[in-house]
């Protein structure tokens, strides 16, 4: 039986569909839902780190990040309310995109993770395999993969 569903989130096109489509599910099955995102580590080398403070440039950092994506977890909220959930986590976490959604599916228990087909990737991506491949590949429950 299908209890806890993990829905990927980044923002993208495919990655709204997924939070609709699971969110549906959730509803059906009267499922707990969880809607995750992950901040990719952002690190410059410390020399950069000082040349960037000696020039007074902006620097990207993780909480800036993470804030950013508790207002993109707040539309992915909407979005699953508008489907019918009254009771919707959202989270945060830091770490590489892929293994750090299979572990919180992991810990969070879930029977199913929903994530996007594409999502907001990088040429990495295109190179190594999306995220979504990753994540089938590591993941120990069902997946669901949205276009």
């Amino acid at each position: 039986m299908i209890k806890k569903i993990l829905i990927a989130v980044d923002g993208s096109k495919h990655s709204m569909k997924a939070v609709e489509f699971g969110s549906v599910i959730a509803k059906g099955l009267g499922a707990e839902v969880l809607l995750f995102h992950v901040v990719k580590p952002y690190n410059l080398p410390d020399s950069l780190k000082k040349f960037a403070e000696a020039e007074h440039m902006a620097t990207i950092d993780a909480d800036l990040l993470k804030k950013g994506a508790q207002y993109l977890l707040a539309g992915a909220t909407d979005v699953a309310r508008g489907a019918g959930l009254t009771d919707v986590e959202i989270e945060v976490e830091e770490g590489p995109i892929a293994r750090t959604i299979v572990a919180r599916a992991g810990t969070y228990k879930a029977d199913m993770i929903v994530i996007g087909s594409r999502g907001m990737g990088d040429i990495e991506g295109m190179l190594r395999g999306g995220v979504s491949h990753r994540v089938e590949l590591l993941a120990k429950c069902p997946i669901t993969v949205v276009k």
